[in-house]
């Protein structure tokens, strides 16, 4: 993949209720089509659109937490440890899989998330750099309704927000 200022990656997971008669998820040509056929008492003419295509930098369809890191984060932690700044954001809807990506389950090792691969990471990075001095600041945050959760904080949610 080509580097750019911002990659956006679909992770898609199979679910119970696919939407297959209304969705084609295309992962070889990184296209996702979105189908809704037109209502029929909308009249014989109707220009209501029935498509959309939407081309992205990688659509991973039931990707493995590995896979997933080396296609969003390897690039984005090595560029940092040569003093480019790098953001991973996960977005979604609730429920869609945005924590398990990216702190992954602590029941199994391969199935770490993003932040504890970009950690390890820059760890094993700077120990093979022993002849420079590193200082490591991390950012964990969450944004739920609007409002912006800071998950290392030891601070109860309820008072950073000043709702005591």
């Amino acid at each position: 993949m080509v580097k750019q200022a911002v990659k956006v990656v679909v992770r898609t997971r199979p679910t119970a209720n696919f939407a297959s008669q209304n969705i084609e998820i295309n992962a070889p040509t990184n296209n996702i089509i979105f189908t809704i056929p037109k209502q029929l008492d909308k009249g014989v003419i109707n220009n209501q659109q029935e498509s959309w295509k939407f081309k992205f930098d990688k659509i991973m369809h039931n990707a493995s937490q590995e896979d997933v890191y080396d296609a969003c984060g390897r690039d984005i932690v090595a560029s940092v440890l040569d003093g480019y700044n790098g953001t991973i954001l996960c977005y979604g809807q609730t429920g869609a899989g945005k924590t398990f990506t990216m702190t992954g389950s602590s029941s199994n090792y391969k199935y770490r998330g993003m932040i504890p691969r970009a950690i390890s990471q820059i760890f094993q990075e700077i120990g093979a750099r022993y002849e420079q001095a590193v200082t490591v600041k991390v950012s964990y945050v969450e944004i739920y309704n609007e409002l912006m959760f800071d998950l290392l904080s030891p601070i109860p949610t309820d008072q950073q927000n000043g709702n005591d």
